[in-house]
């Protein structure tokens, strides 16, 4: 891999997260994990930041939208790329994430194909420029 990007995930689900770990860093990326807002919020605060963060938009306590905003009005998160991933969502939700701050919305995958396929496309984008959903 030429561009192995740091990526932090969180969510309720730790099937999900293990899943996704599995994923990325078979792809050659470093996945730090994390089971609630609170725990990730503290790792932000090292001084090496992830170069992207996926966000479960479903989770009790703090839920995805929340911490999407907790980051974009933080002054050393808000220029990281946040990539909302629900199992299911409304199409109707989807500007109101993006204009709430998220950089991209996906669809939680239901292989590890599918998710492989999802990071390789959402990691490959020019996030100076992009905005959508999948």
């Amino acid at each position: 891999m030429e561009n192995p990007r740091r990526l932090y995930y969180l969510d309720d689900d730790t099937d999900d997260l293990h899943f996704f770990r599995e994923a990325a860093e078979s792809l050659g990326h470093e996945v730090e994990i994390f089971v609630n807002g609170t725990m990730m919020l503290k790792a932000l605060k090292k001084e090496v930041l992830p170069d992207i963060i996926f966000l479960d938009i479903r989770m009790p306590v703090f839920d995805g939208e929340q911490i999407l905003d907790i980051l974009k009005k933080d002054e050393q998160c808000k220029h990281i790329p946040v990539v909302l991933i629900s199992g299911a969502f409304a199409k109707s939700s989807v500007a109101h994430y993006l204009e709430a701050g998220a950089s991209y919305i996906m669809k939680k995958a239901s292989s590890l194909e599918d998710l492989n396929a999802s990071l390789v496309y959402v990691l490959g984008i020019d996030w100076g420029s992009f905005r959508a959903y999948a």
